[in-house]
């Protein structure tokens, strides 16, 4: 409860609104404004006893009203607290007197004034022109359509107006139309500009269309009205930036968190939140806003709200000023709006939000603010997301909600598109090592995509993203980069080159196909993408990584060199065993292989275990077991491998591109292991654990070739082999459409 008698008035964009409220300033009874006449939360608040739901009308005012100016209640107006509660804002007579009394004084008005309204009534900043215009005597035009530059143009024409009021948005607009004036421009006296961000370039550009006018714009809040003034037409360069000094008997200053202080007749002492009165200064009668500012030579330089502002790798930066400067480069007016995204990375990347309708390609916005960016210390383009909108999340007042736009890109809510950096003259990564460190890149520069040529530095990186690079290369490698190698060879086709001379000795490389999980990992031997569909239909409850050793790209480059390099299971599988206990220190370890990686699988697995690690399942995706049972196939691999070998060497040296190289590269890689299968000896012992065989139900081994149902697994393990026959073919069972159907079957067992 405020008082015995407390007036709410329902907030219309209407004459009738004006003049209830200046009736009951002129009576002393507080009022409350309302959202509806239903608005029950603030009528209980405030414990409303009357309420008046006014019509809607328009066109000119020209009452007079003298208004107090003692310390008694004048009216409550709600705002959004922290937390989305309202926040009563007590608002005194001597408050709001303070404020049209400064204004007045500022913009040097007489009763003179005719003025247009550009801002609805039932908004702070116009029911403030309404009572500013009242204490001189003057009249008020409030368009019933709206801020409409036809029609300002036309009524300068006829001399019906001589001011006019509206927000940045809105005098852009204007400006954007600035042709459609001639001589008439010369009729107008005054202007007010609401509290919003406006460039110096707009300022200056108004000062040349209107060049009798006084221009003044304000800065303020709801619980601090029109602190600072700048008389835009006394002021330049510089200073055009800034959102003026102070007036009067009220004071500014910034806080140590860089907050703008404000203290004055003007401020309101007191808030209603949730029930309870509380205090809005503190001791010495300071109100510490939330926005952020600096303060030169007395004038103040507002730098958006403390929530609203970036903060990129240590660097703050103003949205206003970042769509300022976009703007101008891009020479729009309206059509872009720019927030903030969290990023794990960066602390907070650019947002950028253009219009559909807006006639500019979206990489021309991302290249324009890449390069606005290195002006403020940022370069990183892969700080900056570009994405597009039909409309824009506004306040009511039109302002643009920042922490909306944010929350609709991270919600994945714009279905239109979202540009990104991307690099051109792609190249694939060639081979599983070039390829498990693409994805490193890719995790920590938050890319889709990363080519063996690309620039580490083009792409965004800096020095501490490559600290974090070389500790992810080694974690997943095995091997100690330092930071100079990727400065000095910032490539990872580089990078190759330093192992390929002997400079690096790789030995392994763990890749995460899916990190999130909170069971026990999977380790998929032998290749890395192949796995990857199989890791995305298992989900993300399953955490999937896949292995790569460097023997396996030393025999490939002995291959094609045509040298006879041969591969040991049992060496790639102590290699296989390191990689993972370096990832996974303690047991129990889960692991699968396709063909010659299931093989690798079981032969790791009986490492792990001769280490005393505990090994829970091994998967054998269609993988047979090179014994005396199966004499009869492999005798058919040796002389098929002899020969296909020096095929595929054949044509990988008259292959006339990067990918078809690629693809006779994995040829020969697929021929090296059927022939280490070829000369693998089987072990004399069992092996002791869960088995579980996938079979492909599309085989095409040959005529003549018997094999058990358990591909010969069941003589070398100690227990059962469970086995399962699934849809597809050798490489099929792990591809779509049979993936899915795979994955649910290894859920039993994972």
């Amino acid at each position: 409860m405020i008082g015995h008698s407390v007036i709410g008035i329902v907030a219309k964009n209407s004459l009738s609104y004006v003049e209830a409220i200046f009736n009951a300033y002129v009576d002393t009874t507080p009022i409350v404004l309302l959202r509806s006449t239903d608005d029950q939360l603030r009528k209980e608040l405030t414990g409303v006893t009357h309420v008046i739901d006014s019509d809607s009308t328009f066109g000119w005012f020209s009452s007079s009203y003298v208004f107090s100016d003692d310390d008694s209640l004048a009216q409550v107006s709600f705002t959004s607290g922290t937390e989305g509660e309202p926040k009563g804002v007590l608002l005194t007579h001597k408050a709001l007197s303070d404020v049209t009394y400064r204004l007045n004084n500022v913009m040097e008005v007489d009763s003179s004034i005719r003025e247009y309204v550009g801002v609805p009534a039932h908004f702070s900043f116009g029911l403030g022109r309404f009572r500013a215009i009242a204490a001189v005597g003057g009249r008020a035009f409030l368009p019933e359509m709206g801020f409409n530059p036809l029609e300002i143009r036309d009524m300068l024409k006829q001399q019906d107006i001589n001011a006019v009021s509206a927000v940045p948005t809105l005098w852009r607009v204007l400006l954007k139309n600035k042709a459609i004036f001639g001589l008439e421009a010369s009729n107008l006296k005054w202007i007010e500009i609401g509290s919003q961000y406006m460039s110096r370039k707009e300022k200056e550009e108004l000062k040349i269309l209107f060049s009798n006018a006084v221009i003044v714009q304000h800065y303020g809040l709801t619980e601090a009205s029109r602190t600072t003034f700048l008389r835009i037409d006394q002021e330049c360069e510089n200073k055009l930036e800034s959102v003026g000094i102070v007036t009067g008997i009220s004071e500014i200053k910034i806080s140590e968190s860089g907050r703008i202080c404000i203290r004055g007749p003007h401020v309101a002492n007191q808030l209603l939140k949730q029930e309870c009165f509380t205090s809005n200064v503190d001791g010495a009668g300071w109100f510490e806003t939330n926005d952020l500012g600096v303060i030169q030579n007395g004038y103040l330089y507002y730098q958006g709200r403390a929530d609203d502002l970036i903060n990129c790798s240590g660097i703050k930066l103003s949205p206003d000023a970042l769509e300022c400067d976009l703007q101008e480069f891009l020479n729009i007016k309206e059509g872009i709006a720019i927030s903030g995204y969290e990023d794990d990375l960066v602390g907070n990347g650019v947002l950028v939000a253009k219009k559909k309708k807006l006639e500019l390609e979206a990489h021309e916005i991302f290249t324009a603010i890449v390069e606005i960016l290195l002006d403020y210390g940022v370069n990183n383009k892969n700080a900056v997301k570009v994405i597009q909108l039909d409309e824009f999340p506004v306040t009511s007042t039109g302002k643009i909600q920042r922490k909306e736009l944010s929350k609709l890109y991270i919600a994945g809510r714009n279905e239109a598109f979202e540009y990104v950096f991307q690099t051109n003259n792609y190249i694939a990564p060639r081979n599983d090592f070039e390829l498990s460190l693409a994805v490193v890149w890719k995790k920590i520069l938050k890319l889709e995509r990363v080519g063996i040529a690309d620039d580490f530095f083009d792409l965004g990186g800096g020095s501490l993203t490559a600290v974090m690079l070389v500790n992810e290369m080694e974690l997943a490698s095995g091997i100690k980069f330092d930071i100079g190698d990727v400065f000095s060879f910032p490539t990872i086709e580089q990078l190759v080159s330093l192992q390929q001379e002997g400079k690096q000795k790789v030995a392994s490389s763990i890749v995460p196909l899916q990190e999130k999980g909170s069971g026990l990992p999977l380790f998929c031997l032998c290749g890395i993408n192949i796995y990857q569909e199989l890791a995305n239909s298992l989900g993300t409850t399953q955490a999937v990584y896949g292995i790569y050793v460097a023997e396996e790209q030393a025999l490939m480059s002995a291959l094609i060199e045509g040298i006879d390099l041969d591969l040991s299971v049992v060496h790639l599988a102590q290699l296989y065993s390191d990689a993972i206990l370096r990832k996974q220190p303690e047991g129990p370890y889960q692991l699968a292989g396709i063909s010659f990686g299931g093989l690798l699988a079981i032969e790791t697995a009986r490492i792990l275990q001769k280490k005393g690690a505990e090994v829970a399942v091994v998967i054998l995706l269609d993988t047979i077991l090179p014994s005396a049972v199966l004499r009869s196939l492999l005798s058919k691999l040796k002389r098929r491998v002899k020969l296909c070998i020096g095929k595929v060497q054949k044509m990988y040296k008259l292959a006339e591109n990067e990918e078809q190289k690629l693809s006779e590269m994995m040829d020969l890689r697929d021929q090296a292991y059927r022939k280490a299968m070829e000369a693998y000896n089987v072990p004399g012992e069992y092996y002791h654990g869960k088995v579980v065989l996938i079979k492909a139900k599309e085989q095409k081994w040959g005529k003549g070739v018997s094999l058990k149902d358990d591909y010969g697994w069941g003589d070398i393990i100690s227990g059962d082999v469970i086995t399962y026959e699934m849809e597809g073919d050798h490489l099929g069972i792990i591809k779509k459409p049979n993936v899915s159907a795979l994955a649910e079957q290894l859920k039993v067992y994972l």
